[in-house]
């Protein structure tokens, strides 16, 4: 009996242990804090809380961002080619922005402020990339919903405040990466 060497779906369900993470701690960082309002306060506003919502929100940025991260790794190393190299590497990025998120709430500013967008713009880098991938592999439906998903985050970029762009935008994301994680376990090598 020939055992697999295809590791990407590991990675690809860490990816989805990720996505399952942050909604965890969004959960739970909105029952612990119900003054917050969606798509009316940032999401940062949790991490500087008075409840134990910092808790859910600052931990779980620092979890979800580990798990992104070694999504990204795994990626980088498992998926060939260069276009995935460098997604993954971007993913790393996003999530050790992530990470900083959690580190360094929103009352710390620059460090703050520097986290997230170091974690917002390096994850989109990162969908960007893999579409391009997906869509040069002739994964059309996969690369479609990339472009869906990067037009979206775009259109909120300039249309949006950072409460709706952050509220809207992670949930279009997590979208993305439970698609991804999908492409990743649909095309792996079986043996």
């Amino acid at each position: 009996m020939t055992v697999s060497k295809d590791h990407s779906i590991a990675f690809a369900w860490i990816g989805m242990i990720a996505v399952v993470a942050f909604l965890i701690a969004w959960i739970g960082a909105s029952t612990a804090d119900p003054s917050w309002k969606f798509a009316v306060n940032n999401l940062s506003d949790f991490g500087v809380s008075k409840t134990n919502a910092s808790l859910f929100f600052n931990y779980g940025c620092m979890i979800t961002g580990a798990l992104l991260a070694a999504f990204g790794f795994g990626r980088a190393r498992y998926q060939k080619g260069m276009g995935n190299l460098v997604g993954g590497i971007f993913f790393i990025l996003g999530g050790l922005g992530l990470i900083g998120v959690g580190l360094y709430p929103s009352d710390t500013g620059d460090l703050h402020t520097c986290s997230a967008v170091t974690a917002g713009l390096f994850i989109f880098l990162g969908i960007v990339a893999v579409t391009v991938v997906n869509w040069a592999a002739d994964k059309k439906l996969f690369a479609g919903i990339g472009i869906v998903a990067a037009f979206l985050l775009v259109a909120m970029f300039i249309a949006y405040n950072i409460a709706k762009l952050e509220a809207y935008g992670i949930i279009v994301v997590m979208i993305w990466v439970l698609a991804e994680c999908a492409n990743m376990i649909l095309s792996s090598k079986k043996s």
